[in-house]
C-alpha cells in the first residue's frame, strides 16, 4: 500500500520513518513502534525513532492515570503533615516576636514615666499586687483586663512545659496562671503578670521556699507526712507569661507562650529561651500529652 495522500510532508516523514524502522530491525534493536503497513497511522503508536513528528498523539491509560494520582496522594500525605507544622511554627515566631516587643515597650514607658531607675521602683513593695498589675497594664493596648483568681473573666487553663516535666508526684507538672492578672491584647494576645510584694522595698528580695527532689523530679518524703524543703534567696520583683495567640492553644511554654521572672534590673528566661525566637527563629519545645505519667 502506497504512502498516506495528504502533502509532501507527510509522505517525506513515512518513508524517513520507514527506513528507520528497516534500519532498527536489521540491527535487531526494539524501535518502540508498533508497525504495520496495511494499518499504518492507526498502529503508530508514539515512535521513537521519529519523535519530530507523530502520526498520532499520545495518552495515558486510566490505569496510568490512577496510579500516578495515587503517588502524588502518599507524597502529599507524608509531607503535609510537616509542612502544615513548619508554617504554624512560623505563625508562632512572628507573633511572639510582636508581643514581646509591645511587652517591652510597655515596661520602658512606664520607668521612663515613673522615673525609676530600674525595675524595683516599679514594683514598690508596699502597693497591693492589683494595684501594680492595673498600673503594668495599663501601658498596653488592653481589650479585656481579668482579675487573678477568678474565672467568670476568663476560662481557667494551664501551660505544657517545653518539655514533659515531673510535679513532684509522678505525674506531668503544667504551669498554673490562675493567680495571675491577666489582660487580652487588641491583636487576640494575652499578657498574664503576677506581681510580688511585700520583699525589700529597694531590690525586691526576698526568700522563697520550694521542695526537695531525687534525680527523677520526685519531692523527697519528710517522714511527717509531708516534703522536705529549702529555703533561697532572690530578687524578683514579679512573673510574667506572653501568650502570643491567646486561648486557640497548643498554651505550651516554648511554642505559642514565653515565661519570664522580672528582677531588680531586667527580664529573665523562666523555663523558656526567647532568644531562640528573635535571633535563631526557632521554637524550642517538644509535643507531648501533658495528662499521662511522667516518663523520665
Amino acid at each position: 500500500m502506497p504512502p498516506p495522500q495528504q502533502n509532501k510532508d507527510v509522505t517525506r516523514d513515512y518513508r524517513i520513518l520507514k527506513l528507520r524502522l528497516t534500519e532498527v530491525n536489521k540491527s535487531g534493536g526494539q524501535s518502540g513502534v508498533q508497525y504495520d503497513e496495511n494499518n499504518f497511522r492507526k498502529r503508530t503508536y508514539c515512535p521513537n525513532v521519529l519523535t519530530f513528528y507523530r502520526l498520532k498523539k499520545c495518552a495515558f491509560t486510566l490505569a496510568e492515570v490512577l496510579i500516578t494520582l495515587g503517588i502524588i496522594g502518599v507524597v502529599a500525605a507524608l509531607t503535609m503533615p510537616a509542612l502544615i507544622a513548619h508554617y504554624k511554627n512560623k505563625v508562632f515566631i512572628t507573633q511572639t516576636k510582636k508581643t514581646y516587643s509591645t511587652v517591652l515597650n510597655a515596661m520602658n514607658r512606664w520607668q521612663y514615666e515613673a522615673g525609676a531607675s530600674d525595675y524595683a521602683g516599679l514594683f514598690v513593695q508596699t502597693k497591693t499586687k492589683e494595684e501594680l498589675a492595673n498600673e503594668f497594664l495599663s501601658y498596653l493596648n488592653t481589650v479585656q483586663i481579668c482579675k487573678a483568681y477568678t474565672t467568670s473573666c476568663m476560662p481557667k487553663y494551664n501551660y505544657k512545659y517545653p518539655k514533659a516535666q515531673n510535679d513532684g508526684k509522678g505525674g506531668n507538672a503544667t504551669l498554673t496562671i490562675n493567680g495571675y492578672y491577666k489582660a487580652v491584647l487588641a491583636d487576640g494576645s494575652i499578657i498574664a503578670i503576677a506581681p510580688y510584694v511585700g520583699g525589700e522595698s529597694d531590690d525586691c528580695g526576698r526568700i522563697f521556699t520550694d521542695k526537695v527532689t531525687d534525680s527523677n523530679g520526685n519531692w523527697i518524703p519528710d517522714g511527717n507526712g509531708g516534703y522536705e524543703t529549702k529555703e533561697k534567696y532572690s530578687r524578683q520583683c514579679g512573673v510574667m507569661i506572653i501568650d502570643a495567640n491567646g486561648l486557640k492553644g497548643p498554651n505550651q511554654l516554648g511554642a505559642d507562650a514565653y515565661s519570664f521572672i522580672i528582677t531588680n534590673n531586667k527580664i529573665n528566661n523562666w523555663h523558656t529561651k526567647i532568644e531562640s525566637v528573635l535571633t535563631d527563629e526557632e521554637l524550642n519545645y517538644i509535643n507531648y500529652d501533658a495528662t499521662g505519667d511522667f516518663i523520665n
